[in-house]
Formats: structure tokens, sequence, C-alpha cells
């Protein structure tokens, strides 16, 4: 079992993506720049073919939202709550690229988020 193990070197070798609905928090001082990163990640994913549930919210209220999500992504300002939110959420909780962030890079944060989860 261990040598199969050692010989996959992708993920999707061994998990259907395509058959997962990721369910990605997106959190920001007010909710109001991450809420124009969700239009911009629902609309790369659906040219991408992803199946994903996008949320956006303020960081004060992020404890209305234990257990619902795969993964918490907040803006570059949140960068310091990040060890917070993941011990109060218990998911994996990344800070987006400041650069992917300003751009609302939709398609790579999608991507992010997928290597993160990996």
């Amino acid at each position: 079992m261990y040598q199969f193990i050692a010989q996959i070197t992708n993920i999707d070798q061994i998990f259907d993506w395509k058959g997962w609905t990721m369910k990605i928090l997106l959190c920001c001082n007010s909710g109001m720049s991450s809420s124009i990163l969700v239009k911009k990640m629902k609309d790369a994913a659906q040219i991408i073919g992803e199946d994903i549930v996008i949320k956006a919210i303020p960081g004060s209220a992020i404890g209305e939202e234990v257990g619902l999500w795969d993964l918490c992504l907040v803006g570059p300002q949140l960068v310091y709550a990040v060890s917070v939110y993941q011990e109060l959420l218990n998911i994996p909780v990344a800070a987006i690229d400041a650069k992917m962030y300003s751009m609302a890079d939709g398609e790579g944060i999608i991507r992010f988020a997928r290597e993160i989860l990996e």
C-alpha cells in the first residue's frame, strides 16, 4: 500500500475534482471588496468548469460560519488573523496574495484554493 501512495504525485490521480463542490468562504474587513471577488470567481468557475460555492463576509461575522466551509480565504489586510480564524473554523485558512486580490483574479484564486485543499 505504501508503494502505491508513494507513486502518486498529483492528487488529481485519486480525487475526482469534477464530482465535488468546493465551498470557499472569503473574508475581508467589511465584506465589500471580497464580494467583488465572489463575482469574479463565480464567472471564472463557470468558464473552467469548477463547481464552487462562495460567500463573502466581514471578519466580524466569522464566528457564524463554523462547520459550513471547506476553506477560508482572507484578504491581504487580514493576514494577521489567519491563525485565529483557522483555530475557530477548524479548516484551512490562507491569505490571498495582494496582487491576485487587487486584480480580482478569480481564476488564479480558484487555483490557489485547490492547491491548499490538495
